[in-house]
C-alpha cells in the first residue's frame, strides 16, 4: 500500500524565475528533490484538529509522549514533546529560529537542522554536485570531503594547494581553478581550516570575497564553518565569509550555503546537531529549504529529537556565552603553548591561527606515514599523517596545556632527527 503519493507544489519554476543561479546549479537529484504530500506534511495540516490520528507515534490521550521511565528519567530537564516525539523534517522550528537569531545574518533562509556537519555537507553535495558539476577546494582537505563528493556523487575534485609560496592562503591557486570553469560548480571554503588550522586575515578575506563575486559562471559556494568562533589571532578576519558573500550575491551567478553546528560551537560532539542555511529568504529560501528537506526526508527522515531539544535549551541558557568563552579560553591557551613549544624545539609548523589543529611540514626526504608510525613506536605519540602535503596534523584541542611541551619534544625527536 502506498501512502501520500501526491506531491507538494514544484519549487523549480520559482527558483528558475527568482534565483536562476540556484536552478542552474542543481544536480539531477537536486532538480528532482521535492517533498511529497506525505505523512509529516498531512499531519502538520491537521495539527489543529480535535482528534489527531495521523503520525504513527505512541502518545497519551493529551498528545504528550507515552514514555518509559527507564528512558524518560534521563531527560527530565527537556520538554517531553520535543525530546520524545518525532521532530519535523527540517528540524524543531524554535531551534531553527534560535540558530538564525544567533547567526544574525539578514537575507538568509531559516536553517535546516542536519544530523551533524557531515550530513549538512552531504545534502549540499546531493543538491549541487554530480559528475558534470565539479567541486573546487584547497588541498590538503578533510578526508571525508572525498567520500561525500567523489564517492557518493561522482563529482570531480578540482584541488589547489592551500598555501602559496608565501605560506598564506593561495588566492592565485583558487583563482586559476575558477578561471578554468565553464559551467556550474561548487567552491568549498573551510575556515578555520581542517587540517591546517588557518583562517584568512582581513585582507585575504576581502580578496577571496571579491574574487568570488567576480566569477562569471554559476557557482555554489559552501562555507564549512565547523570551527566557527575559534580564532586566536587578532589578524584573523574572525568570522565566516558567508555573510559577506551572501550580501553581494548576484542571483544570476552565485548561491552561498553555510553549514555549521553545535558540534564544536557548543562542544556537543555526540549530539550530531548541525545546520544548513542558504543565501536567500522568503519564498526562494523556503524553496531551497524544501529541496534540502526532501533529501533529508529520503535518507534519515528527521534528526534526533532529544539532541535538538538539548541544543535549544542551551541556546536559551543565559550563561551559555560565558561557558563557551571558558572552553574557548582553554583552547587559546593550548594554542599559545603549542606555538611557543614548536618555536622552542625548532619544528617547522605551517601558519596556524585558529581552529583545533596545527600542521607540521616534513622534509622532502621524510614520509608522513612513516614518521607517524615511528612516533607511535618510538615515542608513544599519535598524530595524523597528511600525505598530500607531506605533513603531520596535531590536534591541540585534545591535549592538556601542561602536556603540550612534552608532546612537541617527542615529535621533535623524530621529525628533527
Amino acid at each position: 500500500m502506498i501512502i501520500g503519493t501526491a506531491t507538494m507544489p514544484n519549487t523549480l519554476p520559482l527558483l528558475e524565475a527568482e534565483y536562476p543561479a540556484a536552478a542552474r546549479l542543481l544536480s539531477p537529484l537536486g532538480r528532482r528533490a521535492e517533498l511529497p504530500l506525505g505523512i509529516p506534511q498531512q499531519s502538520a495540516q491537521a495539527a489543529g484538529c480535535e482528534r489527531q490520528a495521523t503520525i504513527g507515534q505512541i502518545t497519551a490521550g493529551s498528545g504528550l509522549p507515552l514514555t518509559l521511565p527507564a528512558l524518560a528519567s534521563h531527560f527530565t530537564e527537556l520538554d517531553p514533546k520535543s525530546a520524545f516525539l518525532y521532530a519535523p523534517t527540517a528540524g524543531i522550528r524554535a531551534l531553527r529560529e534560535a540558530w538564525k537569531v544567533r547567526m544574525n545574518l539578514p537575507g538568509t533562509s531559516l536553517p535546516v537542522v542536519t544530523n551533524g556537519m557531515s550530513h549538512g555537507l552531504s545534502i549540499v553535495a546531493d543538491l549541487f554536485s554530480s559528475p558534470e558539476h565539479p567541486i573546487v577546494l584547497a588541498q590538503p582537505y578533510w578526508d571525508n570531503y572525498e567520500t561525500i563528493w567523489h564517492m557518493r556523487n561522482g563529482a570531480e575534485m578540482l584541488d589547489f594547494p592551500f598555501f602559496g609560496a608565501d605560506r598564506r592562503f593561495n588566492l592565485g591557486g583558487m583563482s586559476d581553478r575558477l578561471d578554468a570553469l565553464r559551467g556550474p560548480a561548487t567552491l568549498l571554503l573551510n575556515f578555520p581550516n581542517n587540517p591546517t588550522g588557518y583562517a584568512p586575515t582581513h585582507a585575504e578575506a576581502e580578496a577571496i570575497v571579491a574574487r568570488i563575486h567576480a566569477h562569471p559562471h554559476p557557482l555554489a559556494v559552501l562555507c564549512d564553518d565547523a570551527y566557527a568562533g575559534l580564532y586566536f589571532s587578532e589578524a584573523c578576519y574572525g568570522k565566516s565569509l558567508f555573510g559577506a558573500l551572501a550580501a553581494g550575491a548576484d542571483r544570476e551567478r552565485l548561491l552561498v550555503c553555510k553549514v555549521d553546528g553545535a558540534t564544536k560551537e557548543l562542544v556537543f560532539f555526540g549530539g550530531r546537531v548541525g545546520f544548513l542555511t542558504f543565501s536567500a529568504e522568503g519564498a526562494v529560501g523556503e524553496a531551497l529549504v524544501e529541496k534540502a528537506s526532501a533529501v533529508l526526508r529520503g535518507t534519515i527522515s528527521s534528526v534526533n529529537a532529544p539532541a535538538q531539544a538539548a541544543v535549544l535549551a542551551a541556546l536559551r541558557d543565559p550563561n551559555l556565552v560565558a561557558q563557551q568563552e571558558e572552553v574557548f579560553g582553554v583552547l587559546r591557551r593550548r594554542y599559545t603553548a603549542l606555538s611557543s613549544a614548536l618555536l622552542a624545539e625548532g619544528v617547522d609548523a605551517l601558519p596556524f591561527n585558529s581552529g583545533c589543529f596545527a600542521m607540521l611540514q616534513l622534509r622532502p626526504d621524510q614520509d608522513a606515514q612513516e614518521v607517524r608510525m615511528r612516533l607511535i613506536r618510538e615515542q608513544s605519540t599519535g598524530v595524523i599523517a597528511v600525505p598530500s602535503a607531506n605533513a603531520l596534523r596535531v590536534a591541540f584541542c585534545s591535549i592538556d596545556e601542561v602536556d603540550i611541551p612534552d608532546l612537541v619534544r617527542r615529535v621533535a625527536a623524530v621529525v628533527n632527527g
